[in-house]
């Protein structure tokens, strides 16, 4: 099954934020989220609540929802990681 992934505008801009400083880990950051339209619940990721699963990936963390009904997962935010 294939799921469409989309990018809440927050967290959108918090990617494109982290551009000048880390171009590499940026462009590694959406392909890690690309590939949640194969596998919505990948290893290394979990629950948080409900709805909500987190994904550590590198030096920074994805915070998304799983949309069962739209087969849809929303970025709703990305941050970093304590290092």
């Amino acid at each position: 099954m294939t799921w469409t992934v989309l990018w809440e505008p927050a967290a959108l801009n918090a990617a494109t934020g982290h551009l000048k400083e880390d171009p590499q880990g940026v462009d590694s950051l959406l392909r890690a989220t690309d590939q949640l339209a194969d596998n919505e619940r990948p290893e290394g990721s979990r629950a948080w609540g409900t709805d909500h699963r987190r994904l550590h990936h590198g030096a920074r963390r994805i915070l998304y929802r799983v949309d069962p009904e739209a087969l849809t997962i929303h970025i709703e935010h990305i941050g970093r990681t304590v290092a």
